[in-house]
């Protein structure tokens, strides 16, 4: 298969111009990009975490939430979604990332644990709340009382909203503590955030009537200060949500800013109290679900709540190295007006103050820009935008690519005659189009001892090979038809030299075929065959010698994996390999056959074949005499085409091996030498070729 750059080119700008916000922000490159910068926030304070995206618009999706190691990033959420460009969108999911990330390294997930499951027993913690007013101290009384007496209804209603009490303040301790020490993109994903997350919430009005739990508008209403230090009561509400929210804002302050989880804890409960005379209906409804064995209070919770992320699960405390929070009220309502200018859709807003009476003049109303862009600090986020963006219409095309390399391979297998012996067999060719990132990271991990080994082996003929392309005089020889005459003082007859010529390439191609049958798996085998593979294949590409790699087995059919193959463009047949496996059967033969005319395909005028085997064929009615013969045959054959082909024999059966290729056989008796022994025998076909 031949496809012009160009033509790639083209191919990547048409892909590119069509990438939808789902296929760039729940790609696995997008989430490798936000994996990075979590790795280098937590790691910073001797942490680790990873980064997993997906795609999901439903009303009430899920934000992103963490177990202290992984973040769950969904970035088809509501609040990113609702950004005008890719650039503010990339930077609200940097911004939900930090946050995550907030909590892996300044929660104290063990005590949060302690106390929900702490309030689901009936009791308070870290204590009873104290230093209250006659009005709490009453209330305090009567949920005592609910408590001693085991009624489940309020003990769940109290856990519930005491979970939520203590994640508003949560999330504002954590997103202080990140923004002090990530000032940049962090900071500022978390801020537009919170300031989009306010402008996006309910008045208090609207909030009435929709009917909602009288606890749960005053909860929002305490998560809009708690997001950006105001409250969105533009309809001129007054009455007793807002006192209730004024009452509990000292507790919220109090707790946000402190790094001792149990003064949030501590603030939590009290604001309990101040929010017992608004929690009726929802008790209510909780004591129905708990009579009819249904979820309807729950549920409300989840539609009527303003969703932010989740308290995160797990176990696990702050990161030692974190240190002292320096963050305040003070510090956010700062930053919060620096970037005010960034989503400042509505004209007018009201600062956070208590009033007596409104001023009602005028026509009021409200104005909103849905055409801001931002307002140019965001340079960072598109050029990450458009470096993801080219990579990932670059793996677009290049899949498309080798989607169709894979189904030429098939029409090649098609055609071939495969012989008597394999009379009505098929031959199934595979190949990866897409190539999973977990193919990669097992690369990673067992490939730098056998690069090293490749290294040292291109060293061994690099030069040769360079001379060989760059032409030039090839001195010092001990025959030829051109005598150095500055050479007749020698005493060994290296007397002669000979002219090269520059050549654009190589002049050797080199195809491996690995037997992939069940008892490949006995004694690290196939271990060896792969470890081998990658080295060869390294080996090959750092001397620009053409090469690919095959497996196969049999099941019903003749298995081909294509692992790496000569004309395959996108840089990955490296961690293909990785797939290389012990699986079935071997019909040595059909797969020969088929890897030979791939090679014979080739221009190049030396041909290596090599085979890596444990045994004989042992395929379906495949196998003894019969099976040697058809073998034999095949090397004769394609010997005579000019494939030189060399059987690397790894198993107990060397010596059936060594009967069906004789002057091919390689005796590889210790597998710890397979692919310095393989490596030594190309740099000798090299050298035959290069220096006679």
């Amino acid at each position: 298969m031949r496809t012009s750059h160009l033509a790639i080119r083209r191919m990547i700008a048409n892909k590119k111009s069509k990438l939808t916000d789902e296929q760039i922000f729940s790609s696995h490159q997008y989430a490798a990009y936000l994996t990075d910068i979590a790795e280098g926030v937590t790691k910073r304070y001797g942490r680790s975490s990873k980064v997993k995206t997906y795609w999901d618009i439903s009303p009430q999706a899920d934000i992103a939430h963490t177990d202290n190691r992984i973040v769950v990033l969904n970035a088809g959420n509501y609040l990113t979604r609702s950004f005008p460009t890719r650039e503010l969108m990339a930077d609200s999911l940097l911004g939900i990332v930090g946050h995550e990330c907030g909590h892996i390294l300044f929660s104290d997930f063990t005590m949060l644990g302690t106390y929900h499951q702490t309030l689901l027993g009936g009791r308070f913690y870290p204590k009873e709340p104290a230093d209250l007013s006659p009005k709490q101290e009453r209330t305090l009384k009567e949920i005592l009382e609910r408590f001693e007496d085991k009624d489940e209804a309020v003990i769940s209603a109290v856990a519930q909203v005491t979970h939520t009490l203590v994640n508003i303040m949560e999330d504002v301790y954590i997103e202080g503590r990140m923004c002090d020490a990530f000032p940049g993109g962090i900071k500022t994903g978390i801020l537009l955030n919170n300031m989009r997350f306010a402008d996006e919430m309910d008045t208090i009005r609207q909030e009435i009537d929709k009917s909602h739990h009288e606890v749960f508008i005053i909860i929002n209403l305490l998560i809009q200060y708690a997001k950006a230090g105001d409250l969105n009561n533009l309809d001129g509400y007054k009455g007793p949500y807002l006192d209730a929210v004024y009452d509990c804002i000292p507790y919220i302050d109090e707790g946000a800013y402190d790094d001792d989880s149990r003064v949030r804890f501590d603030a939590a409960n009290k604001i309990l109290l101040l929010l017992w005379p608004f929690m009726k209906s929802f008790i209510d409804k909780v004591r129905e679900d708990i009579k009819n064995g249904t979820n309807h209070a729950a549920e409300d919770l989840i539609d009527q709540v303003a969703p932010t992320t989740p308290l995160p699960g797990g176990k696990g405390k702050p990161a030692p190295k974190a240190g002292k929070s320096k963050h305040s009220r003070e510090d956010d309502d700062e930053d919060l007006e620096k970037l005010q200018q960034v989503l400042d859709y509505e004209s007018g807003r009201m600062e956070l103050e208590k009033t007596d009476d409104i001023d009602e003049d005028g026509d009021g109303g409200i104005t909103k820009n849905s055409d801001f862009a931002g307002s140019g600090y965001v340079s960072q986020a598109a050029a990450d935008m458009e470096r993801i963006m080219t990579q990932l219409a670059e793996d677009a095309a290049y899949e498309q690519y080798e989607e169709e390399l894979a189904a030429e391979l098939q029409q090649e297998a098609d055609k071939i005659r495969y012989g008597n012996a394999h009379r009505g067999m098929h031959v199934n060719i595979h190949r990866m189009s897409y190539v999973d990132p977990a193919y990669m990271e097992a690369y990673q991990k067992i490939a730098p001892p056998l690069l090293l080994i490749s290294k040292r082996l291109q060293k061994q003929i690099s030069q040769l090979l360079k001379d060989y392309k760059e032409g030039g005089k090839l001195d010092n020889l001990p025959m030829g038809k051109r005598l150095n005459v500055r050479n007749a003082f020698r005493n060994d007859g290296k007397v002669f030299y000979k002219l090269k010529l520059p050549n654009e390439r190589t002049d050797i191609a080199i195809a491996v075929l690995n037997d992939e049958s069940g008892s490949m798996s006995s004694h690290d085998r196939i271990t060896y065959a792969r470890s081998a593979s990658i080295i060869l294949h390294d080996f090959c590409k750092g001397l620009d010698i053409p090469i690919a790699i095959y497996g196969h087995t049999e099941f019903d059919d003749v298995e081909l994996y294509a692992y790496a193959e000569f004309d395959s463009i996108d840089n990955k047949d490296q961690y293909r390999m990785m797939d290389m496996s012990a699986r079935s059967g071997n019909r040595d033969g059909a797969a020969l056959r088929y890897v030979a005319e791939r090679l014979m395909s080739r221009p190049e005028s030396i041909k290596l074949l090599i085979i890596i085997s444990d045994g004989q064929p042992a395929g379906s009615g495949y196998y003894g005499t019969a099976a040697e013969a058809d073998l034999r045959g095949i090397k004769k054959e394609y010997s005579a085409k000019g494939i030189q082909l060399f059987a690397a024999a790894i198993g107990s059966d060397k010596p059936n091996i060594q009967r069906i290729y004789g002057d091919g056989f390689l005796d590889i008796t210790n597998l710890e030498k397979l692919p310095m022994n393989l490596g030594k025998l190309i740099i000798q076909q090299v050298k035959n070729k290069y220096v006679a």
